[in-house]
């Protein structure tokens, strides 16, 4: 990691990169894309003050990439595709917990797999078009709030840039971009903890709480579907708070070609009748809705995919599967139970922030400053310690061969896993 010196809070010292903004008239954009996550606002009002406090103005772009990579540059209208981030408007964002923005997963880099790539006039059409907007728009630095996507999208950006600047030494944006790391999954490489995680993932843990003590109630199983693409943080930090039986995450089938729910059943069942033997008859199993994705072919071709083309893993139903089929399993022994099917998630994507996801947001919208401040470009903003400062190259996150983002999952030698499965009740007699 690069440390980023202290500089002056000061809004009168004023850094070269500063100054090229300022004089040049030239504006910071700031767009989120992806998924929302609790705090979003406050990243967006932290770096906005800084900037306005010494002279730059921002813009914001509505709905991500979406307008940027769609609608010709000279036809981008205020008020419906970009707005004017004023001192009024970053005050009121800081009591509304929607995205101010607004977010989409529009994808301008989609079909980019390799370095070459980023040469080829079809593969890069509308990441020019991004460019050309930036241009036309006078905007001189970028600060992209986003998933493992919006960095690779952010890397894309720069690396163009970068050499389009070579025939054209004076352009405005000249691959000065920060990105912000957001995702409640939790699996960003660089980062301890991604904000919002803390608070959706403790708001989805409050859900599932109450089903566990419906399901002691009623003597019986909730089969809960939760978020989490690629890694259980999220599953796991839920079942934890909520006393969960049992969770099942990704991390449990890594190297698997494919699982079928008929085996995450069984598993399951072999839980429910160890735990009647000792008089508990109820429980609440927690299910990562990232484990559609490692289904075989032939029960992923119903998934549908949205206008971007990301597949719709909450209309999959991995957790109703396996609730059916640990229902007809367990029939099998002669018995009824019921197995009731649960989605939880959604709803806490945009939960008002907790203290500490307030604390880490402000930071990092501060932290983006600070980076184009210095003249950091092509760099992601993170934190260490007591939330010190940090700058990642985005070549130290993407791998340079394939493009993709180092992603970060639950270390199933780590003491976080040893943590989730210490404390699941599968077998206990409390």
């Amino acid at each position: 990691m690069a440390t980023v010196p202290a500089v002056s809070t000061d809004p009168e010292h004023i850094t070269p990169a500063i100054q090229r903004l300022r004089s040049g008239g030239l504006r910071v954009g700031i767009l989120h894309s992806g998924g929302p996550a609790p705090g979003s606002n406050r990243v967006l009002a932290g770096a906005a003050k800084q900037f306005l406090d010494r002279g730059v103005q921002v813009t914001g772009f509505y709905n991500g990439f979406e307008f940027l990579q769609e609608v010709d540059p000279f036809k981008l209208v205020p008020g419906k595709h970009y707005a004017t981030l004023t001192r009024e408007v970053i005050s009121d964002v800081l009591d509304v917990n929607s995205f101010y923005l607004k977010t989409s997963r529009a994808n301008p880099g989609r079909g980019i797999t390799a370095p070459d790539d980023l040469k080829n006039p079809t593969k890069t059409e509308k990441l020019v078009n991004v460019l050309n907007a930036f241009e036309y728009l006078k905007i001189g630095a970028v600060i992209s709030i986003g998933g493992d996507d919006t960095l690779k999208t952010g890397n894309y950006l720069y690396e163009i840039a970068l050499l389009r600047q070579e025939n054209m030494p004076d352009m405005c944006f000249q691959g000065s971009i920060v990105h912000v790391p957001k995702t409640i999954d939790n699996d960003y490489f660089g980062i301890p903890w991604t904000f919002g995680f803390l608070t959706a993932s403790e708001a989805a843990g409050r859900s599932v709480r109450g089903l566990y003590d419906d399901a002691k109630a009623t003597n019986c199983y909730h089969v809960v579907e939760l978020m989490g693409r690629r890694a259980g943080w999220y599953t796991a930090a839920a079942s934890i708070f909520a006393r969960g039986t049992k969770a099942v995450i990704p991390e449990d089938y890594e190297g698997r070609a494919f699982v079928m729910a008929h085996e995450l059943a069984s598993d399951l069942l072999e839980i429910v009748l160890k735990r009647e033997k000792i008089g508990k008859g109820y429980g609440v199993f927690c299910i990562a809705e990232g484990l559609a994705d490692m289904l075989p072919p032939e029960d992923r071709e119903h998934i549908e995919q949205d206008r971007h083309g990301n597949p719709r893993l909450a209309e999959a139903k991995i957790g109703d599967r396996i609730a059916r089929e640990l229902s007809r399993l367990y029939r099998e022994t002669g018995r009824e139970k019921s197995f009731k099917p649960q989605l939880v998630g959604y709803e806490t994507r945009q939960h008002s922030p907790s203290l500490y996801d307030v604390l880490l947001t402000s930071q990092l919208g501060v932290g983006a400053f600070r980076l184009i401040e210095q003249g950091r470009k092509g760099e992601m903003v993170t934190v260490r310690d007591n939330l010190e400062i940090d700058g990642i190259p985005f070549s130290e996150l993407i791998e340079p061969d394939s493009l993709l983002v180092r992603n970060r999952n639950i270390d199933r030698n780590g003491d976080f896993y040893r943590l989730l499965r210490s404390l699941e009740e599968s077998f206990s007699q409390d």
